[in-house]
């Protein structure tokens, strides 16, 4: 019969071993197919997630069982600053440095990669310490430092000196 699956031309008589529906005949197979009447060698054993998308695809399973789990990216290293647990595959952003990332902040850190929340406001002022209109909570210089000048400050007093800003008590 040329209208079966395993029809012969060479053949000419009919030994009544037509098949007519191909597909999986072991009823122990995922995909068993009662109505077929001739095995194909597609009988599937193996079960597990078929998506290629999925964190869990197994590409040896043939038959979905329906475990497949949602590929979730982020950081995976339990010992990195951004560890997130819920992720499942590494994004490469784990992060290891903890540090302030405001560049506008006076102790901003270009290397970290995880902003910590130290981050310390500038204050302008004069820094130096031995400078006349020296700012104690000052952490960055405004470059308007004034050094001391010693003299008289008495506008009254042959030896007054205008530029004068600490009386040194010679007038």
């Amino acid at each position: 019969d040329a209208s079966a699956f395993n029809y012969n031309a060479a053949f000419d008589y009919d030994d009544g071993s037509c098949a007519y529906s191909p597909g999986c005949t072991n009823s122990l197979a995922f995909n068993y197919d009662s109505s077929a009447d001739i095995d194909n060698g597609t009988c599937c054993y193996i079960s597990g997630c078929t998506d290629s998308s999925a964190f869990n695809y197994n590409d040896n399973a043939c038959f979905d069982d329906g475990s497949c789990i949602a590929v979730a990216l982020g950081c995976t290293d339990s010992s990195a600053l951004n560890y997130d647990v819920d992720a499942n595959t590494d994004d490469n952003t784990c992060c290891y440095i903890g540090g302030c990332m405001d560049e506008n902040a006076f102790n901003y850190d270009a290397t970290a990669c995880f902003d910590n929340g130290s981050c310390i406001a500038v204050v302008l002022g004069c820094t130096d310490s031995s400078a006349f209109n020296y700012d104690s909570s000052a952490n960055t210089d405004d470059g308007n430092c004034i050094p001391f000048i010693f003299g008289c400050m008495d506008s009254d007093a042959c030896n007054y000196n205008s530029e004068v800003n600490t009386s040194d008590g010679s007038c």
